[in-house]
Formats: C-alpha cells, structure tokens, sequence
C-alpha cells in the first residue's frame, strides 16, 4: 500500500498544478559579455515574447554595433512595432524603434559608448 502512495501523491500534485490558472507571460533577461569586454544584460519583456518570434542577437566584433533578426508571432502579415533600449544603470542612453515583419527582419543598430542593458520592448 505504501509502495503506491507515493506515485498516486505525484499524479495528484502534478494534475493540481496543471489545473492552476497560467499567470502572464514574465520578462527574460540573459547575460553577456560584450565585445568590448564588459557584462550586458538583454532583457526581453513579457510584450515582446508574446509579440515577436527573436530568431538572433549578435554584436559585431568589435562591439560597436548590435543586429537582431525578428519575426513577428503568429499571421505573417502582421508589423509588429518594438523598441530597443540601451540603458546604463536605469538612465536611458539612447533608444530605437524597429517595425518587424513581415516575414523575418534583420535591424542592426549603433551602440552607444557606454551601456549595461539593452531592453527589449513592445512599442505602442
């Protein structure tokens, strides 16, 4: 009897969580070294994975500039509009916006001097 107690206990637990209601999407970040030697976090929000379908980020060698290919999620015939934030610290350094879609879209973009955080957000 004990013996199948405990897998009847996991199927309970693992039923009760999948019947919980799902909370929103959450914000990703990851971190990187730039080019330039320095730590960088991307982070993507919540909107832009709903939105966008991110196929890659890279900067280039020499770390001056940074390149995305995008798509957006679902139709192909959608635009999606999103900006690109460079942050250093929580001050805004400079900031882009790209229109993704239709099909993929490749962006790349100049970085500024100084930066620790490149933000990834829905636009409108």
């Amino acid at each position: 009897m004990k013996k199948t107690l405990a897998p009847v206990a996991l199927l309970v637990i693992v039923l009760a969580l999948l019947g919980l209601p799902r909370a929103g999407s959450a914000d990703r970040s990851f971190k990187i070294h730039s080019p330039r030697g320095g730590l960088v976090t991307i982070l993507l929000t919540s909107c832009a994975l709903k939105n966008i379908r991110i196929h890659n980020l890279d900067f280039s060698e020499s770390g001056d500039t940074f390149s995305m290919v995008a798509a957006p999620n679902g139709s192909s015939n959608l635009i999606q509009s999103i900006s690109v934030e460079f942050q250093e610290g929580s001050t805004s350094v400079q900031s882009e916006l790209i229109d993704v879609g239709p099909g993929k879209t490749a962006q790349e973009l100049y970085c500024p001097e100084s930066f620790d955080k490149i933000v990834i957000d829905c636009f409108g």
